[in-house]
């Protein structure tokens, strides 16, 4: 089976660093108060100019200091690291990210090499990836799992079964194609149960 996997918010707890950053970015940079607005209706997966209320030269900044730290010290999620070993045994795994490169290819180097320090096992790393659907298909993906609610309904648009991680952003979209799922450890009871109920 070919298993699709998005890294940010759906591997790691991304969401996390991005906040204690922004923190850091209003104090330094902005002076005023780090507030986090309204959670619910965010569909664009570059959600945080939305998520701190900051303007497009604003976002730019925050991401044009930061971008390089949040990525470097992001965190597995609980039990991932165990899982997607675990399942990588009999499936193929294939990373498929948005996470968008700068002209150096410093953002490829640090994925790999936050892949190969937690020893996380994958066949395929797909970086840049906007749009998920041209991917998922050419890798004939069989499940995908993410975080963005957006990208979770175009996949489960070609019929490929599709998990959502749950996360605050996406916690009030509900769709009958989608099943939410909210641990590591669901997911792989999940997978397991299809695996078997395939033989």
């Amino acid at each position: 089976m070919n298993i699709g996997i998005d890294i940010d918010d759906t591997i790691a707890n991304t969401a996390q660093q991005i906040d204690i950053w922004a923190n850091v970015f209003f104090e330094k940079y902005l002076k005023r108060e780090f507030k986090i607005h309204n959670e619910t209706g965010i569909l664009d997966p570059k959600w945080a100019k939305y998520l701190y209320n900051l303007t497009e030269e604003e976002d730019e900044k925050f991401w044009n200091i930061y971008y390089e730290k949040i990525m470097e010290n992001v965190e597995p999620k609980e039990n991932v690291i165990e899982v997607i070993n675990e399942l990588s045994e009999k499936n193929n795994i294939i990373i498929i990210s948005a996470r968008w490169d700068r002209e150096n290819g410093i953002i490829k180097k640090i994925t790999k090499e936050w892949l190969k320090k937690y020893k996380i096992h994958y066949d395929k790393l797909f970086l840049g990836c906007e749009d998920k659907r041209k991917i998922a298909k050419e890798s004939n993906i069989d499940i995908f799992i993410d975080d963005s609610y957006k990208t979770c309904k175009q996949i489960s648009e070609l019929n490929i079964e599709t998990l959502i991680m749950n996360t605050r952003l996406n916690k009030n979209f509900e769709d009958e194609n989608i099943k939410r799922v909210y641990s590591w450890t669901e997911i792989l009871e999940y997978v397991n149960k299809k695996i078997y109920s395939e033989v």
